[in-house]
């Protein structure tokens, strides 16, 4: 574990206040749900908790089949990051933080076709590292549960020749929706 050097005191009613860096560097925003563990040392653990994350082995099924009927790739992200993908070059994806167009498809609760130009767009599909998967054309849809969004789930296509459209809007509605129906 990394220390922080930071100390709180626990309040009257068993409260802790979590830094505004640290949840800022964690991407924790309020009402976000954190799960606690103890460890055999009888170290508290606090994590972020995302019930996507929870369903990794059924994301990483989805995406590849998803990309086993077609030539594309596919990824299924939680509210932060990249938990499952699949395709050509996606292996360094896992675990990447999700770029600005996947966040919006998520805020606005809707499905998105973006198409790229080149280099340094704004509505990347990962905050990093995105030259290294150089998705061209991509449809996102959120996965909504109880109106909330939890995550998304990705298909695009790393060739100029082709783009996205309605066959993959309702390959990555009908998977996000699969996948909302599977968080308990």
């Amino acid at each position: 574990m990394k220390a922080t050097g930071i100390v709180r005191r626990i309040d009257e009613l068993g409260r802790i206040v979590v830094p505004k860096e640290l949840r800022r560097n964690l991407r924790i925003r309020e009402g976000d749900p954190v799960e606690i563990y103890v460890d055999p040392d009888s170290t508290i653990v606090i994590k972020k908790y995302s019930p996507i994350a929870q369903l990794r082995v059924v994301a990483e099924d989805m995406v590849e089949s998803m990309v086993g009927t077609t030539d594309r790739v596919a990824l299924v992200c939680d509210r932060d990051t990249v938990i499952a993908a699949s395709g050509p070059d996606t292996a360094f994806a896992v675990g990447k933080t999700v770029g600005r167009a996947v966040e919006k498809a998520m805020i606005e609760r809707q499905v998105l076709l973006v198409h790229y130009r080149g280099g340094g767009d704004a509505s990347s599909i990962l905050a990093e590292n995105d030259e290294d998967l150089p998705i061209v054309s991509a449809a996102i849809a959120p996965i909504i549960v109880e109106g909330d969004p939890l995550g998304a789930v990705v298909m695009g296509t790393t060739s100029s020749e082709h783009t996205v459209g309605d066959l993959e809007e309702k390959l990555v509605t009908t998977a996000a929706g699969y996948m909302a129906r599977q968080v308990n």
